[in-house]
C-alpha cells in the first residue's frame, strides 16, 4: 500500500477515536452529580428556613427543613428518599438542596441562602432580607408563601392570652400558625388577620397583635 495510503488511513482512525473519546468526556460530564459550593451551611439555611425544624409541615406547600415544594423535591431526585422533604432525613434533604445548588446556585433560597456561605457571620434568624419568593421552587414563578418573617417594630403593644398572639421579631405567619396550632395553618391565620395585616401576608411586625382562633 502506498504511504500515503497509509497515512491517511491512521488519520481517519485518529480521527475517529478522538471523536469517540470527546463525546464519551460529554456523556461522563452530564452525568456528573452537582454539589454545593464547598463549604455550605445547610443548618443556618435551614435555621433561617425553618428555626432549623427538618420534618416541619404548615400546610403553606412548602417542606422540612429547607422548604421545599413538592415539585422541586421530585424534580431534584427527592422522591427517591421520601414523598415529601419534611418525610426525608436531614441529609436526604441536605442531598436534594445540593443537587438544587449545584444546578440554580442559592438563587432558591433568596432571603436564606446567603447564610449558607462560607464566612457568613450574618444571624440566621434574622430574617432582614425579604423578596417575593422565598423557597427553592421547580418553576421562578413567584407564589404567596405566608413566610416572610417581621423585621421593622411597631408600635402595637399587647399580651398574650391563649387566643391572640403579639409578633416577636423573626417570626413569620407559617411558624406562628405551627407553634400556636393555630386550625388552618398560615393560610387561616392570615385569614383571621386580615385587617392587622394590611399590606399581606408577607409583611408581618413586631408588636403587632394576631388572633389565633375565631
Amino acid at each position: 500500500m502506498p504511504s500515503h495510503l497509509v497515512k491517511r488511513s491512521v488519520e481517519a482512525i485518529l480521527s475517529v477515536l478522538l471523536s469517540a473519546l470527546v463525546l464519551t468526556g460529554q456523556d461522563v460530564a452530564a452525568a456528573a452529580p452537582p454539589t454545593a459550593p464547598e463549604g455550605t451551611d445547610w443548618e443556618r439555611i435551614a435555621e433561617c428556613e425553618s428555626s432549623g425544624r427538618w420534618h416541619i409541615n404548615t400546610g403553606n406547600g412548602y417542606h422540612g427543613g429547607l422548604q421545599i415544594d413538592p415539585s422541586t423535591w421530585q424534580a431534584y431526585g427527592g422522591r427517591r428518599y421520601a414523598p415529601r422533604a419534611d418525610l426525608a432525613s436531614r441529609w436526604q434533604q441536605i442531598a436534594v438542596g445540593e443537587r438544587i445548588v449545584g444546578d440554580r446556585g442559592l438563587a432558591p433560597w433568596p432571603n436564606c441562602g446567603h447564610f449558607g456561605l462560607p464566612g457568613s457571620d450574618a444571624d440566621a434568624d434574622s430574617g432582614e432580607a425579604v423578596t417575593s419568593h422565598r423557597h427553592p421552587s421547580a418553576t421562578h414563578h413567584s407564589r404567596q408563601t405566608y413566610g416572610h418573617r417581621a423585621t421593622h417594630p411597631r408600635t402595637h403593644k399587647a399580651t398574650g392570652t391563649g387566643r391572640s398572639y403579639v409578633v416577636q421579631r423573626g417570626d413569620c405567619l407559617s411558624v406562628i400558625a405551627d407553634h400556636q396550632h393555630t386550625p388552618g395553618g398560615a393560610q387561616a391565620l392570615y385569614d383571621l388577620n386580615k385587617q392587622t395585616l394590611k399590606e399581606g401576608p408577607d409583611h408581618i411586625y413586631p408588636g403587632q397583635q394576631l388572633r389565633l382562633h375565631r
